[in-house]
């Protein structure tokens, strides 16, 4: 995937003069600032809030809480980034875990992931230590997607300056296909698209559609999303704006179609050991696939996703792969979409049944065992050593297990 998306790239590189996407939108410490001062003082009606505090509201109430029933710093990332994996399929930068721990250590890529880090300590600098509630998680949560929203908007602007089109007043419904085009070909290529002008996009957007495997599958699904705002006689900086929103909002969905196929695809080339491939048949698939199976074995090495403990025949390990960063479309500066983990949709539904921090051990049995997946049908088997080791984390937390956590997954 990775690799069809660099070659369209150097395909279309900006002109001098060029209007470019990447730094269209981009987000302040300013703006982040005011979209969070103005959530907290009540910008956003109740219902809204209501409706963020429900999609929090299982794994708050599955989290340990201090002495005031609030969420530590930890715990509070953890929460925002599953909400946003669940609803939109958002990595969003910053709050992705990294391992068993989160980390706020700078580094080069960081600098990139400071909004949430930024947002959490506006936030406890106005509570103090006594930690966050479900409502202030969801002002959190607001204020993110308010900057998500202006990014949109900011990179929509951009796309009318190419084209020409004013900023206020209406447009054709001709032109606002073409430009909301224009969009849609930058959103996937994660920013990195510039045109000097209309001709210059339309000619760079026919470019692309010809050289980008399963466009014709992404734009059929693009053109049904928005249908029933092109229904419409006005169209708009601010129409177009969130038409492209819902682009943001919604393509996890049609990723996630790709992302299954590419499971079905690798796990029918499995071999004996469960979850993996051998890498000669990894790399003989993309000879008669559309998908582009070339990375090298060092670079498989470093994203944790090569089983090397026959050396003879080495094999891709398949979930690592498949959820693996490069695989992922950086599509805004704010958020990645990525393959989702399985794991966290099976981590949410016991949440949701547990309903709380702790639980008895027989109940967490009975749920796990009737839990299905894509791999494994319900009821499923629980090893004796796996229930008593259940049993010993009971007992250390004085007869009571907590929900199983997430870790990162190594293969099964």
């Amino acid at each position: 995937m990775m690799a069809v998306r660099s070659v369209l790239v150097a395909c279309l590189l900006p002109l001098a003069g060029a209007s470019n996407f990447l730094k269209s939108g981009q987000v302040s410490s300013a703006d982040v600032k005011n979209f969070f001062e103005s959530e907290f003082a009540g910008a956003s009606d109740g219902a809204r809030l209501s409706h963020i505090e429900d999609g929090l509201r299982a794994t708050f109430t599955s989290l340990p809480k201090n002495s005031q029933g609030n969420l530590g710093h930890d715990a509070v990332r953890y929460v925002l980034h599953r909400y946003f994996v669940q609803r939109n399929g958002w990595f969003i930068k910053g709050l992705e875990p990294n391992g068993e721990t989160w980390s706020d250590t700078p580094s080069p890529e960081s600098l990139k992931e400071w909004v949430p880090s930024y947002l959490q300590r506006l936030m406890e600098q106005r509570l103090g230590e006594q930690g966050t509630n479900l409502h202030e998680l969801a002002v959190v949560a607001a204020a993110l997607e308010d900057l998500i929203d202006m990014e949109a908007k900011g990179r929509m602007k951009t796309a009318f300056d190419i084209h020409g089109l004013p900023m206020t007043g209406g447009i054709t419904e001709a032109q606002a296909r073409e430009v909301v085009d224009t969009y849609y070909v930058m959103f996937l290529l994660a920013g990195n698209f510039s045109a000097s002008g209309r001709e210059d996009a339309l000619a760079k957007r026919e470019i692309f559609a010809s050289g980008y495997p399963g466009w014709e599958e992404a734009n059929r699904w693009m053109q049904d999303l928005l249908q029933p705002r092109m229904e419409k006689s006005e169209y708009s900086l601010d129409t177009t704006a969130r038409m492209v929103e819902d682009i943001g909002e919604q393509y996890y969905k049609f990723n996630d179609m790709e992302c299954r196929d590419l499971k079905v695809t690798l796990s029918e080339m499995e071999g004996n050991k469960a979850g993996r491939v051998r890498l000669s048949q990894f790399y003989k698939k993309s000879l008669y696939s559309h998908w582009r199976f070339t990375e090298k074995a060092d670079y498989l090495r470093v994203l944790g996703a090569l089983d090397e403990s026959d050396p003879r025949s080495p094999q891709v390990i398949v979930p690592n792969y498949i959820m693996a960063r490069p695989n992922c479309l950086e599509s805004s500066n704010l958020y990645a979409i990525c393959c989702r983990n399985e794991c966290e949709d099976l981590m949410g539904h016991l949440e949701t049944r547990m309903g709380a921090s702790v639980a008895e051990p027989q109940q967490i049995v009975e749920l796990v065992s009737a839990l299905p997946s894509d791999t494994v049908t319900a009821p499923r088997e629980l090893s004796e050593a796996l229930v008593q080791k259940l049993d010993q984390v009971a007992a250390s937390n004085g007869g009571g297990g907590p929900p199983p956590r997430r870790r990162r997954r190594r293969g099964p």
